[in-house]
């Protein structure tokens, strides 16, 4: 008994271990199933993987490489600027020939490359300032020299698309120049963008601009080892012209005597280069015309292509002036974006007048005055100014006033006296009335050396009377003749007498001899 209990305990032993083997078994199989799908999902999402990447643009790439970097400054507890730098690419500014919406390319031209990077912030910066630097990229390959290329740039107004028009923008302008050994090609510049916020926190972007290099060595004679003797051609381009655009003075007659003040518009004339350091030089070949700034030399920074700067130039000029138009010279000298010096001259003109005293002497004019008379009039007219005027000439009107002519004096030169003489007339007055008050005009007119008309009007104040009624001057001239035969015969009379006297005297003398 004790025999048979002890194999069954052997087998319910045996079949336990058995059954414990096929559990294990199993679960080993399910991990392993297990393991397989997910490596079929790791091996499948890695096949995936490239292609999503490849769809992506250059922008979704930057943006990755900006998240990677902020997650690798907030591991590290760098804080990160919440401003940003951006390029505007819808307008046209200085340098550029086209905005970058349509396509902007750098301009290559006598040898050098100018890069323009118009830059917007959507924050406020310190001082309203950025860094910007030029990374050229290898040196064995790349067409410019190398040197230092690092600015500072002020946010500022700049004027936009050749048109008054401004916008506040970071303007980064590079001049790089090329090597005279560049091959032909295109090559990647990088703009490195530094500055900081008002928090002090540093805003950092990088911008890649792309230069086309068409003037140098033909990349397939470079290849092949064929030396290429020609120098690179560079294009002419046309130096910048300054002249002087227009001149305003602030007054419409400058006299002798007097300050005045002119506004002088410069203008830039190149469509092309903009123009610096520009020093004029204000130059009065007149001793009589006097400048009253401070100096005659003016500084200006710089004037933009077709753009325009004013000149604010102050002046007197003195008594002795003499009338004329006289000519004030403008010299500039200025440099052009490359450091070029040039010069140009302009020049404007001054009217000059001297205010003229002319002095009239009333003849004497009756207060009363007959109808039908006529009055001799003598003007005398004398020049107390320091110029010449010309054609002095006086008439007289008025309600029952003729002048027979013009009385004319003709030129007068300065400190002389002259007269001019007419016959007035005296007629009726108009309206019922025909006699009684009335007011005459002198007017005296002259001319300055310009053929500016001048005059100066003087007034009298007479009485017009009727004229003797006819019938009581024939009675008078009757009267008068009747007097005057009476007279007659007593002349006679006394004659007659006198005769008798002579002749009995003369008789007697003869009778006593």
């Amino acid at each position: 008994m004790k025999k048979f209990v002890s194999i069954l305990l052997v087998i319910i032993m045996c079949l336990s271990y058995h059954f414990i083997l096929v559990v294990h078994a199993s679960t080993l199989d399910a991990k392993s199933d297990s393991a397989v799908m997910q490596e079929g999902k790791s091996t499948q999402a890695r096949t995936d993987k490239p292609d999503n990447e490849a769809g992506a643009g250059a922008k979704d790439e930057a943006d990755n490489k900006d998240d990677a970097a902020s997650k690798d400054d907030a591991a590290s507890g760098v804080s990160m600027s919440e401003v940003s730098l951006c390029i505007d690419n819808k307008n046209v500014y200085e340098g550029m020939q086209q905005a970058y919406t349509n396509g902007y390319q750098p301009v290559c031209a006598n040898g050098n490359v100018t890069l323009v990077l118009p830059l917007i912030s959507d924050g406020k910066l310190q001082q309203d300032k950025i860094t910007a630097s030029v990374d050229l990229g290898a040196t064995d390959s790349s067409p410019f020299v190398f040197r230092s290329y690092e600015k500072e740039f002020n946010c500022k107004p700049e004027y936009i698309n050749g048109t008054g028009e401004t916008k506040d923008i970071f303007l980064v302008s590079f001049e790089l120049t090329l090597s005279e050994k560049r091959v032909n090609g295109i090559y990647p510049v990088i703009i490195n963008v530094t500055g900081k916020d008002e928090n002090g926190i540093e805003v950092q972007k990088s911008f890649t601009n792309f230069v086309t290099v068409a003037d140098g060595i033909d990349p397939n004679a470079a290849a092949s080892g064929v030396a290429d003797t020609t120098q690179a051609e560079e294009t002419p381009t046309s130096a910048p012209v300054v002249l002087v655009d227009k001149s305003v003075i602030n007054t419409d007659t400058v006299k002798a005597g007097e300050d005045f003040e002119v506004t002088v518009t410069l203008k830039n004339t190149s469509r092309q280069k903009s123009v610096q350091n520009l020093v004029a030089t204000v130059n009065v070949p007149s001793a009589d015309i006097e400048l009253k700034n401070d100096s005659n030399t003016i500084f200006i920074g710089k004037i933009g292509t077709q753009k325009t700067t004013e000149l604010t130039l102050k002046f007197h000029a003195s008594k002795s002036t003499a009338d004329g138009n006289y000519p004030i010279e403008i010299a500039m000298s200025y440099d052009d974006p490359k450091a070029s010096t040039f010069s140009s001259t302009g020049s404007f003109v001054v009217t000059v007048e001297q205010p003229l005293d002319v002095k009239l002497t009333m003849p004497n004019i009756d207060k009363n005055v007959t109808a039908g008379d006529t009055i001799p009039l003598t003007f005398q007219v004398m020049n107390l100014g320091r110029s010449t005027v010309y054609n002095v000439r006086c008439d007289v009107t008025g309600d029952g006033l003729s002048q027979t002519k013009t009385a004319f004096i003709g030129n007068m030169e300065s400190g002389t006296a002259g007269e001019g003489e007419t016959n007035l007339f005296i007629t009726t007055l108009e309206g019922k009335s025909q006699y009684g008050d009335t007011t005459g005009t002198v007017t005296l007119t002259y001319e300055d050396g310009f053929g500016n008309e001048q005059t100066q009007e003087f007034s009298f104040n007479t009485t017009i009377n009727k004229m003797p009624d006819e019938a009581s001057t024939g009675d008078e001239k009757k009267e008068k003749s009747a007097s005057q035969w009476w007279i007659s015969l007593a002349v006679i009379g006394g004659l007659i007498v006198l005769a008798g006297a002579v002749s009995g005297a003369y008789y007697m003398g003869r009778k006593k001899r």
